[in-house]
């Protein structure tokens, strides 16, 4: 039940590709002995949306896929631990939940006793401004959760819903960003370089100080433009451009395209860029994120 660096790295790496639920959910199981697990975001409306539901066995694999799509679709208003207030940032609350200790009956019935739950360890947490639930469930062959046990979860929530956290960001951004870069393509040769030399100057008031090349190319990965057509734009070799892009994503803290996208284009609304004129003053460093997170243990 104890983690190591390499277990860690796995996780970490896994982050916004199509190995994160399995790598999530086998390392859960192999750090707390668990039988199932699910993890719902809470959307702007306050409603929950699946992001892993996943089973040790194909029936429990099929009954939690089931139950979690149930619990969207309403049954998670009769859920006595949702949460009706918005955490702070930052902080989280670990419960432990066993099913006699349910009150409403027919939810206890159906999500609980019909489906073999025997104990719940569950994680509410509010990481950069999105709250996630997330909850560890062992079956009927094993155990409750013992005070040990739980101590391990509430040492190891942190470092779990901080990867939850930011899997779901850069889902979402991509989500975001697909549509909008593919719009981007499509206009007029004008508009694009109007709107590439107005994010360049918003790049280069970021504290990290690019050079006007390394946020030219920036501009033009964010707009999104290849390598390749970088270079033959900016009459480079796509080495010299990689070598830019490299040093940027260095200076402003990112890994990647989506997250260069996000970080410039989230807070604006359609069109202001291009017809209104930014405040790029405004928008050129991002918000300070809390980082410490603090747990209550009901």
């Amino acid at each position: 039940m104890n983690c190591n660096a390499n277990e860690i790295a796995q996780l970490v790496g896994s982050i916004g590709n199509s190995r994160f639920t399995s790598t999530f959910y086998n390392l859960c199981c192999d750090w707390l002995n668990i039988d199932r697990c699910s993890v719902f975001r809470i959307n702007a409306m306050g409603l929950p949306e699946c992001m892993i539901a996943e089973g040790s066995q194909p029936e429990s694999h099929v009954i939690i896929r089931r139950l979690a799509q149930e619990y969207s679709e309403g049954g998670f208003r009769h859920d006595s631990n949702w949460p009706t207030t918005r955490l702070k940032n930052g902080h989280q609350t670990v419960y432990s939940i066993a099913p006699v200790q349910i009150l409403d009956k027919a939810y206890r019935r159906r999500f609980y006793d019909e489906a073999s739950v025997r104990h719940e360890v569950a994680v509410i947490s509010c990481i950069d401004d999105q709250i996630l639930y997330c909850s560890f469930f062992r079956n009927a062959d094993q155990q409750d959760f013992d005070h040990k046990d739980i101590q391990h979860v509430e040492q190891l929530s942190t470092l779990l819903m901080s990867a939850l956290g930011k899997h779901a960001e850069i889902t979402q951004m991509r989500e975001y960003s697909a549509p909008a870069r593919a719009k981007a393509r499509k206009q007029c040769p004008e508009r694009r370089e109007r709107m590439r030399i107005e994010l360049r100057e918003l790049l280069l008031l970021d504290p990290g100080k690019l050079t006007k090349r390394e946020a030219d190319i920036c501009a033009s990965i964010a707009l999104g433009n290849t390598a390749s057509g970088i270079s033959l734009q900016l009459g480079i070799s796509i080495h010299t451009v990689t070598t830019h892009r490299k040093r940027a994503y260095a200076k402003l803290r990112i890994s990647c395209q989506n997250e260069l996208f996000t970080r410039y284009f989230d807070s604006l609304q359609p069109g202001v860029l291009l017809d209104q004129g930014a405040d790029l003053s405004r928008l050129a460093r991002p918000e300070s994120r809390t980082s410490a997170a603090s747990i209550t243990r009901i």
